[in-house]
């Protein structure tokens, strides 16, 4: 018994660091990316930069605003919303109320394995 103690302390000291290199690893990169970005977001302004409805990087006189993108991500995800939810709802019902056994869990498999699966919107 105390043997596997010991390999859980050991197992969980490993994880515990990686899990610190992984969080460091990421602050390492937002600190990067603030550094880089703020000669470019102190001549441009901050404000221009993120209600500037234009974006021309080569154009001769460059503006640099990215609210365009901001609502783009912003529609597309509320209408992966839109769709999603009442799809997802009412195949929910289905399956807990009306599906045949065989049906449900054929489903329930799909519907597990799709849940491993990260979405990107």
């Amino acid at each position: 018994m105390k043997n596997k103690e010991v390999i859980e302390k050991i197992i969980h000291g490993i994880f515990l660091i990686l899990g610190l290199v992984t969080v460091g690893c990421v602050l390492l990169i937002t600190v990067y990316l603030i550094i880089s970005g703020l000669p470019a977001i102190r001549e441009i302004g901050l404000v221009k930069f993120l209600f500037g409805t234009k974006w021309a990087s080569t154009a001769a006189e460059p503006s640099f605003g990215i609210l365009p993108f901001i609502l783009s991500s912003i529609y597309g995800t509320g209408g992966a919303v839109i769709l999603g939810v009442p799809i997802g709802f009412f195949a929910a019902v289905y399956l807990a109320k009306l599906a045949p056994p065989k049906f449900k869990r054929i489903m329930e498999e799909a519907v597990s394995l799709l849940a491993g699966i990260p979405s990107v919107v």
